[in-house]
C-alpha cells in the first residue's frame, strides 16, 4: 500500500454528474502529478469518475440529487443533513485545499464555513451569478481564494464587481479528446448507430436531462415528437449517468398505457448510457470538433433539455430543438429572478437566438413543428455553432483541468 501521510491532500465537492465527469480530469493530474508538481491525495464527494480517476469517494451525488426551488424546500431537512456531513468528512480529512465543482446553492454554503476554519478555497465552474442573484457575489469575494470560470465572458463580468477570475477553457472539449481517442484506440464506434439500429431516414437524439423528475417531465413528449416528425425515425437517448435502463422503461411504459405514445412510438426507442459524445460524433458534423467520419453524418436532429448538454449538442454539430419543464411554482420563482432573454447557453453564450426555445409549453406539436423547421436553418446553424466553438478555444492549447490543477498548485507548492 502507498504511502500517502506525507502527500498533500485536496479534497472535491461535486454535487451532480456534469461535476463529477469535470472534476474526474482534475482529479486524475491531480492523483498522478505532473508539469512539476508532485503526486496529490484526493478525497472526494462525487461519483464513478472521480473514484475512477483516483479519488477516494466519500459520498455519492447520486444521494443528494435535489433539483428544483419547490423540491429544495421540501427537502430543506435532508440538504442539512448534507451540509453538516460535508463539515464532518471535511474536518476529518484536514485538506490543504478544497475543490468545489458549480452546484452553488451547497457548495457557496459550504465555501463560507471552510473560509472560517482557515481552508483555502477554490471554485470552479462559477456560480451563474450573471443569470440571477449578483449578490452573491459578495460572498464569493470574501470566501474564494480562486475562481475559474468555464464561459470567457464571466471574466470582466465578474471583474465589473471586483472579483478576480482565471478562464480556463471548457472542460467539454476534454470530454470531445476523450472520446476521439476511445474511437481511435478502438478502431470504432462502441456503439454503431447504423449497426445497432438499422439504416433509416432519421435518427432523432433525444437528451432529456439527468434527474428523474427532468426525464418523466421531457421524455415521453421527445419521443412522441420525434415520431410525428418522421414516422419511421429511431429515437436515441442520451442515458444519464445516475440513472438507469428500468427507470427509462418505467417512464415510456406509464406513457404507453396512458395513450401518450403507440406501440410504435415505444419500439422505436433505444437508450445507451456513457456514449454521449460518442453519439453526437456519429450524427453531427464531423469537420466541427471531432474530425472522424460516420455512416449516419448528417441523419440526425436533437431534443435537448435546457442545461450543459445543448453546448455538448452544438459544439459536435447536432441541429437541436431546446425544451424544458418544470413544476409550476419553480417556474414562477425564476420568471422573477432570473433576467435572462434565453435559457439554453447557445444562445446566451453568442448572444442571439440560434436555437428555439420551449419552456414550459413542451407540447409534442411544438416540437415537431420545431423539428420540420431545422432542416432550412442548418447552415445559419452550422455558422452559429463554428463562432461558438472559436468563442470558448484558449490559444495555448491547455485545458481545462490543466488551468485547475496549476491554480490549484500554486496553493499546494508555492
Amino acid at each position: 500500500m502507498t504511502d500517502t501521510s506525507s502527500k498533500r491532500k485536496v479534497f472535491v465537492l461535486a454535487g451532480e454528474a456534469s461535476g463529477d465527469l469535470h472534476g474526474s480530469h482534475v482529479v486524475r493530474k491531480l492523483v498522478s502529478g505532473g508539469q512539476g508538481y508532485a503526486p496529490c491525495e484526493v478525497v472526494c464527494w462525487g461519483g464513478d469518475f472521480m473514484a475512477a480517476a483516483g479519488g477516494r469517494l466519500l459520498s455519492h451525488y447520486k444521494e443528494r440529487a435535489i433539483m428544483g426551488l419547490w423540491e429544495v424546500i421540501r427537502n430543506l431537512k435532508k440538504i442539512r443533513g448534507f451540509l453538516a456531513q460535508a463539515k464532518a468528512d471535511i474536518l476529518a480529512e484536514k485538506p490543504d485545499v478544497l475543490l468545489l465543482i458549480d452546484n452553488p446553492g451547497f457548495n457557496l454554503r459550504i465555501a463560507e464555513w471552510a473560509k472560517a476554519q482557515g481552508i483555502a478555497v477554490h471554485y470552479y465552474i462559477a456560480p451563474k451569478a450573471w443569470a440571477w442573484n449578483t449578490g452573491r457575489i459578495k460572498t464569493m469575494k470574501r470566501v474564494i481564494d480562486r475562481l475559474y470560470v468555464i464561459f470567457p465572458f464571466e471574466v470582466s463580468f465578474f471583474e465589473r464587481y471586483g472579483m478576480a477570475s482565471e478562464y480556463v477553457g471548457n472542460p467539454i472539449f476534454e470530454k470531445i479528446q476523450a472520446t476521439l481517442n476511445e474511437f481511435h484506440d478502438r478502431k470504432g464506434w462502441e456503439v454503431d448507430v447504423m449497426e445497432a439500429c438499422g439504416k433509416v431516414d432519421r435518427y432523432v437524439l433525444l437528451m432529456p436531462g439527468s434527474r428523474k423528475n427532468e426525464v418523466r417531465s421531457l421524455l415521453p413528449n421527445f419521443v412522441s415528437a420525434a415520431r410525428k416528425f418522421n414516422p419511421n425515425a429511431v429515437c436515441l437517448v442520451a442515458g444519464a449517468p445516475g440513472l438507469d435502463q428500468s427507470f427509462y422503461d418505467q417512464v415510456l411504459l406509464e406513457a404507453l398505457q396512458d395513450g401518450r405514445l403507440t406501440d410504435a412510438d415505444f419500439d422505436s426507442v433505444r437508450v445507451y448510457f456513457d456514449v454521449t459524445y460518442s453519439l453526437l460524433m456519429q450524427l453531427g458534423d464531423g469537420a466541427l470538433m471531432a474530425p472522424v467520419k460516420s455512416s449516419v453524418q448528417g441523419k440526425g436532429l436533437a431534443l435537448v433539455a435546457s442545461g450543459t448538454a445543448t453546448l455538448e449538442t452544438a459544439l459536435l454539430g447536432v441541429p437541436q430543438v431546446v425544451a424544458y419543464r418544470v413544476n409550476g411554482f419553480t417556474y414562477f420563482m425564476a420568471k422573477l429572478l432570473v433576467k435572462l432573454r434565453w435559457v439554453s447557453l447557445v444562445n446566451i453564450l453568442l448572444n442571439q437566438g440560434l436555437l428555439e426555445e420551449h419552456l414550459q409549453d413542451v407540447s409534442p406539436e411544438r416540437l415537431t413543428k420545431s423539428l420540420q423547421e431545422l432542416d432550412a436553418q442548418r447552415d445559419r446553424m452550422d455558422e452559429g455553432y463554428r463562432a461558438l466553438r472559436d468563442l470558448l478555444s484558449v490559444g495555448d492549447g491547455s485545458t481545462a483541468s490543466d488551468g485547475v490543477v496549476r491554480g490549484i498548485a500554486k496553493d499546494l507548492y508555492l
